[in-house]
């Protein structure tokens, strides 16, 4: 019966964000980062199909080996969908490992509406974790990350009037725990909590602090079918901080084929061969900076929120490394600017742009 549903669940999944990134924006949140799902699929090689490696691994299946996922610090397949309760007799006592990434992204050049002017932006930075896995059931991970994003404004008038460039390069620096526990039934209760500096140069640290934090049960409905409920919630400058549930589920359709999804994020995953990945995804995805005293915004802030589709592949060079190339097309994006003094408050959609992404991740 759920292979019988697969084109209606499919269609709703990636259509719908297609034909109406208003309405996708209007009911769902970026969740903070945090939030995501160990069986988030922003690494389809890894997710669901982890190679066995070394000589602990001989005899078993290379889907969703639990001693390889569990190298992954994004926290993805702690487990196969079948498999019941923590580590068992035979498996490392502790799993103690280190994930260092590297990535980067940049999107082409887009209108703001009503003003004839243009954007673009370049992000890059690294991230790097530290995990340990216990025969307790417990698993844990400490990460460290640092991202920059520049953005070009160009071409005519920006959404503040008489500002041709709002700000200077911005950088968001954050740390974040997560925990993991696998219970001896088929429920699993996962979260963690975040902390971040997200601001422009000589913005002083108490004033570009955000958090942000989740806590979530995930459920083995079948072998082959997983249902996350959580709650989330994030701190926004010059704003409310929003606090709401979500729900989600790791679907693995066949062997090659996986579905994961979870309130502003939709992955499908397949798998080429056992080092090759091919994916499609739709992310909804938020930045926020805090602006200094000398700009133009005087201490305001800058928000940047975007809903995107595209695919990605992602190649295993080695049991430890991987590669991921990515590209696609920024279906809609909206940038919101504070003015620290006089309390402005100027929004502007962009026209759609593409968008190409590069990354690689080693794990120790």
């Amino acid at each position: 019966m759920l292979r019988a549903s697969s084109a209606a669940i499919l269609s709703a999944a990636f259509l719908g964000p297609v034909a109406a990134p208003a309405l996708a924006q209007a009911t769902l949140r970026p969740l903070p980062r945090v939030a995501r799902s160990w069986e988030a699929g922003i690494r389809p090689v890894e997710a669901g199909f982890a190679r066995p490696s070394g000589p602990s691994a001989e005899g078993r299946s290379g889907r969703g080996d639990p001693a390889a996922t569990a190298r992954d610090l994004d926290f993805i397949g702690p487990r196969p969908l079948d498999r019941e309760g923590p580590p068992g007799p035979g498996e490392p006592d502790a799993f103690d490992t280190v994930e260092l990434e590297l990535f980067g992204r940049g999107t082409g050049s887009a209108t703001f509406e009503g003003s004839g002017g243009s954007l673009t932006t370049q992000r890059g930075g690294w991230s790097v974790a530290l995990g340990e896995r216990t025969t307790r059931g417990f698993s844990y991970a400490i990460e460290f990350g640092i991202e920059g994003c520049f953005y070009d404004f160009g071409g005519g008038a920006t959404p503040v009037p008489g500002v041709s460039d709002p700000f200077n390069d911005v950088y968001d620096t954050r740390l974040a725990a997560r925990f993991l526990h696998q219970s001896a039934g088929r429920t699993d209760i996962y979260g963690g909590l975040q902390v971040g500096n997200a601001g422009e140069d000589a913005v002083g640290v108490d004033e570009s602090l955000y958090l942000g934090g989740a806590l979530a049960l995930r459920y083995a409905a079948a072998d082959d079918l997983a249902l996350v409920v959580g709650v989330a919630g994030i701190s926004r400058f010059d704003d409310s901080p929003f606090i709401l549930p979500y729900f989600g589920f790791d679907w693995q359709i066949s062997e090659e084929l996986r579905l994961l999804t979870e309130a502003a994020e939709i992955h499908l995953d397949y798998r080429l061969t056992d080092d090759l990945s091919l994916g499609l995804e739709a992310v909804y995805d938020f930045r926020q900076y805090r602006l200094n005293d000398s700009g133009p915004m005087r201490g305001g802030s800058f928000r940047d929120e975007e809903i995107r589709a595209g695919t990605r592949l992602a190649w295993n060079l080695t049991d430890d490394v991987v590669l991921e190339l990515s590209g696609g097309k920024l279906l809609w994006r909206e940038t919101t600017f504070h003015d620290g003094q006089t309390g402005f408050v100027g929004e502007a959609e962009t026209s759609s742009s593409i968008y190409a992404g590069l990354g690689l991740r080693v794990s120790f």
